[in-house]
């Protein structure tokens, strides 16, 4: 049974796509699923930015389980940012992608109980593809 998350905000839409783990594909470690292996785990994200599909790379969700909502914010740069929150309890995360212009330049995972102490980050490098 597939599940499907949207949010909107602005010039964005994000439609997240989350599926049944399966034990033949899925096996490794996933953010909201490190005590157990998780139920649900992301199949897909599709962003767009004024109505083209935003390129996302697989590894800026591929290790996402467990998702229980999303929506976008500004952040104080002026950035588009998509907050996903997942997991339960000791494996609850929150992941920021984080959007300039169209295009992904951030992604931070950071532990809801402990931010501070347990995250990471990744910057994304883009070079604008020409009409």
């Amino acid at each position: 049974m597939q599940r499907t998350l949207q949010a909107k905000l602005g010039d964005y839409t994000a439609k997240v796509l989350l599926r049944p783990y399966d034990l033949r594909l899925d096996k490794g470690l996933w953010h909201g699923g490190s005590e157990s292996a998780p139920h649900m785990v992301v199949q897909q994200i599709e962003i767009r930015y004024r109505g083209k599909v935003v390129p996302l790379m697989r590894g800026a969700y591929s290790d996402l389980a467990e998702v229980n909502a999303i929506s976008f914010y500004k952040n104080q740069r002026g950035e588009m940012v998509l907050k996903i929150e997942g997991g339960d309890a000791a494996d609850s995360y929150r992941a920021y992608l984080v959007f300039s212009k169209g295009m992904l330049v951030r992604r931070r995972v950071e532990n809801s109980g402990f931010p501070n102490n347990f995250s990471e980050e990744t910057r994304y490098a883009n070079i604008p593809v020409r009409d």
